[in-house]
């Protein structure tokens, strides 16, 4: 049961004026790791991190992230430097909302005592996210990738016997799907690499040719961009194909070439797609090839 001296302590500590103690730099607070790289309905575990402070007594940490593309299904001290299994810790505030995308954790170590980060930082709050799917999340839209993890902090510290908060610097991260889910370019081209106009028409296909190595179904994509000596430049993408695991296949386009002598610089990548709830794709670039059509208007 907590007494009215310990209530009253957590609440002087959370209200304490900005400052600066002693430092001639900021404590750093980051989101580790600073680009999650798990799947499309996986998993990943975070940690927000402190570095360069001494004598920790108390923190108030926020971590805000987009709820159409994750969702944090709980957070924890167990393990942190204000784990209470080692500490008297009195959690003061732990808050998760997923439909907003907020997670807040407001800690305080009572009795006197502080705690050390190492050198090379030491967690203060591990946070459990799921990856959520696109095409069954009602408001995912393709915009939102990549997509910010920010976090805030207000960090409070023993100087001399005096509990006074310092001033910290604050480090996101960047979500994105990764696209070398078994995704592998086996080359892109074009149908005909040097070609007469007049003999042979404007269009002229182009291909990225895929194979999926994975264990798992993925949708891909072939994207091309180009431009030419003579100034013409553009772009296009295959239509979607999906591919078993196991399964080679073709991303097939169209290039259609002017009327007039040049050369033609061709960058094609094989993207995975993403598919969202309303049909709209989102490409995720991979393997990339690069090569040329030469143009010829005379006989």
């Amino acid at each position: 049961m907590l007494t009215r001296a310990t209530i009253l302590i957590a609440t002087f500590l959370f209200a304490i004026p900005l400052i600066p103690v002693n430092a001639t730099s900021p404590a750093s607070v980051s989101f580790t790791p600073s680009s999650p790289n798990a799947d499309i309905g996986g998993t990943f575990v975070a940690n927000v991190v402190i570095s360069g402070a001494s004598n920790l007594v108390a923190y108030d940490v926020s971590v805000n992230y987009n709820p159409d593309v994750l969702t944090s299904t709980g957070a924890s001290l167990t393990g942190t430097l204000f784990d209470p299994a080692t500490n008297n810790v009195l959690v003061a505030r732990s808050e998760n909302f997923p439909s907003v995308g907020l997670v807040r954790y407001a800690v305080v170590i009572i009795g006197g005592a502080s705690v050390n980060p190492s050198a090379s930082g030491s967690s203060l709050l591990n946070i459990n996210f799921n990856v959520n799917d696109p095409a069954t999340t009602p408001t995912a839209t393709p915009s939102e990738y990549p997509s910010s993890v920010s976090v805030t902090s207000q960090i409070v510290v023993l100087d001399n016997g005096n509990a006074v908060t310092i001033p910290s610097s604050n480090t996101g991260a960047t979500y994105m799907p990764p696209a070398n889910i078994g995704l592998r370019n086996v080359g892109c081209r074009a149908v005909n690499g040097g070609f007469n106009v007049l003999s042979k028409g404007f269009n002229d296909g182009i291909f990225c040719r895929v194979s999926n190595t994975g264990t798992s179904s993925i949708m891909a994509v072939g994207t091309f961009s180009w431009h030419s000596v003579g100034g013409v430049t553009g772009s296009t993408s295959s239509a979607p194909v999906a591919l078993s695991a196991g399964q080679a296949g073709q991303l097939d386009a169209v290039l259609t070439v002017a009327n007039a002598n040049d050369i033609y610089i061709v960058t094609g990548t094989a993207a995975r797609a993403i598919t969202f709830h309303d049909g709209s794709v989102l490409a995720i670039a991979g393997q990339s090839n690069t090569f040329k059509i030469v143009v010829n208007t005379g006989f």
